[in-house]
């Protein structure tokens, strides 16, 4: 566990900069990671011509699944002083088809240029990611080793980074004993309302020896139209396109406020991490309705045991439990439980292939909408997956990553 961790943590700060530090003259790399499989899921919601439901299995081809499916370009400059300019702009992509993932966005995940400084910190602007998402989004087994459908219920506290920030500001402290800090501010850039589509994170790591602990805020207003792209260009977990489910609306909210802790530790071969994360969205469009048309508060409650062992130095397995439990406000709650069950096997430093399995199990009131009644009802749905037409749901995920 520490090891990804480790892995991990270079790659965020890399993302800000602190990675490019050790530099002495001016440097320019090209890479990415390309990555697909194919998906088995026991239950996908269809519509007949009736209006009523069934459900179907599926056989899915899918990139991205290990580790997104990307390409970027990243550099330094040192301009002297122990400072150096540091930029990276990167781009993920649609491995079965080819296209962007999100379109018209060239460099949907990174677009930013910044300074760097070892006793300073790091300082950049652009379209990034946040330091609460790069700091506990460590700890999560979806980004170590169950895919991103082994993810929390719709990446709803953005652990693996559903969203960035646009025209962001964000700052990085140097370690000071093991303990790092960093912040983002992201201007809204709307006249006349500079609360529209404003952002901001806080955040601070502790990492020593064997030993990682972090803890952060991230708060976000319209995250929908701000990070989310919008009703038409939607790229987040939840099942817009699926005609028969409605989640996305969950985010079509006014605000989003997320809280989290976390912490990982490492025993030789073997790894555990914790995590826990409440995300609260205001006035949330899921729950809108005449007499309340501008939507209704929800809370989710976020905790998942993460779990690894190095069986060989190129075999790892993993085990997570992931809890969640969402409460709209004034009503009772929904409990998603979901197990991720995983193996990953390096053919090489830079190629690995995976076999990942992922059930879960939704009870409590139903979060999910019926669409022949409009009623709500438990109806699971595995992240990045067409929901299910019953309260269970279960994936297979067989595939290749590999780097460059």
């Amino acid at each position: 566990m520490a090891d990804t961790f480790v892995k991990r943590s270079a790659l965020a700060l890399a993302a800000c900069g602190l990675a490019m530090g050790a530099h002495a003259q001016s440097s320019v790399t090209l890479y990415g990671t390309v990555d697909a499989g194919v998906v088995y899921t026991t239950n996908q919601q269809t519509t007949l011509a009736d209006g009523s439901t069934n459900g179907h299995a599926n056989y899915q081809l899918a990139g991205g699944n290990l580790v997104p499916s990307r390409w970027g370009l990243t550099g330094a400059e040192d301009i002297g002083g122990g400072t150096t300019v540091n930029f990276t702009l990167e781009n993920s992509f649609l491995i079965g088809n080819g296209a962007m993932l999100q379109s018209n966005t060239l460099f949907n995940r990174n677009a930013w240029v910044g300074l760097n400084n070892g006793t300073y910190g790091a300082l950049t602007f652009g379209r990034q990611y946040d330091p609460f998402s790069d700091y506990m989004g460590a700890y999560a087994s979806s980004n170590n080793w169950a895919t991103l459908y082994g993810s929390h219920f719709g990446d709803v506290d953005n652990l693996n980074e559903a969203f960035n920030f646009n025209n962001s500001i964000k700052y990085i402290s140097p370690s000071f004993g093991g303990l790092t800090v960093g912040g983002l501010f992201s201007l809204g850039g709307v006249a006349g309302n500079f609360s529209q589509n404003k952002g901001w994170a806080l955040a601070a790591n502790y990492a020593q020896g064997p030993l990682s602990l972090s803890a952060g805020y991230l708060e976000l207003n319209q995250p929908l139209q701000a990070a989310l792209g919008g009703t038409t260009g939607y790229i987040g977990d939840f099942s817009c396109a699926n005609a028969d489910a409605s989640y996305c609306l969950l985010q079509q909210a006014s605000k989003v406020r997320i809280f989290g802790a976390g912490g990982s530790y490492a025993f030789g071969k073997a790894g555990v991490a914790l995590t826990y994360t409440h995300t609260r969205l205001s006035q949330s469009q899921y729950f809108a309705s005449a007499a309340t048309p501008a939507g209704q508060d929800i809370s989710f409650d976020i905790a998942e045991l993460n779990t690894t062992y190095m069986v060989a130095p190129d075999l790892q397995l993993g085990l997570a439990y992931i809890f969640n439990d969402a409460k709209p406000s004034g009503s009772a709650s929904t409990r998603v439980h979901q197990i991720n069950l995983g193996a990953v096997y390096s053919l090489s430093k830079r190629t690995a292939v995976y076999a990942v399995a992922i059930g879960q199990k939704s009870s409590g009131a139903g979060l999910g909408i019926n669409p022949s009644t409009g009623q709500t009802e438990n109806l699971a749905q595995i992240p990045n997956i067409v929901n299910s037409d019953t309260d269970k749901q279960l994936s297979v995920i067989v595939g290749l990553r590999h780097n460059f």
